[in-house]
């Protein structure tokens, strides 16, 4: 999506993308799905293009999506968030290090929620579908190689 179609796209009640159109066009499983094409992409505008003006506004959705993610959590939903998670810290400026940092502490704070309830370490496998898993651990994969998680501590997603 074009930075012109995610700033044209209706908003909700709570002031958030209405994603509901995304995700029926690419005909994606959630709305986490969805916010992953369109969040990024919009903190990557602001940081490089827009001075950062616009990040009080990705910040107060952020919080609103994580409100709706931590209340209707699941395998599929917890997967597609954490990747949301990632891909919009990877383009926030760690030079506006409270918008960054809280954003780090969602998302690790998604990947620790996954494991304690799809993870079972004496059967050493996820309770999950494997698309699930696989954006699960490739979230927590490409963390661990930018540093943002220690991979010692995530081995059950390192292959």
């Amino acid at each position: 999506m074009t930075i012109q179609e995610i700033k044209a796209l209706p908003r909700t009640e709570e002031g958030i993308f209405d994603l509901a159109a995304v995700q029926q066009s690419a005909g994606l499983g959630n709305i986490y799905q969805a916010a992953d094409l369109v969040y990024p992409v919009y903190a990557a505008y602001e940081t490089t293009e827009n001075k950062k003006e616009g990040y009080p506004d990705i910040m107060a959705q952020m919080r609103v999506l994580k409100k709706h993610a931590e209340s209707e959590f699941s395998a599929e939903n917890g997967a597609a968030y954490t990747a949301v998670m990632l891909h919009t810290v990877e383009q926030i400026s760690p030079e506006i290090y409270e918008n960054y940092r809280e954003l780090l502490d969602n998302f690790r704070s998604a990947v620790k929620r996954m494991l304690e309830q799809y993870y079972d370490a004496k059967e050493n496998k996820f309770a999950m579908d494997a698309t699930s898993e696989k954006v699960f651990c490739d979230a927590v994969q490409k963390a661990c190689a930018e540093y943002l998680l220690l991979a010692e501590k995530y081995q059950e997603c390192i292959r």
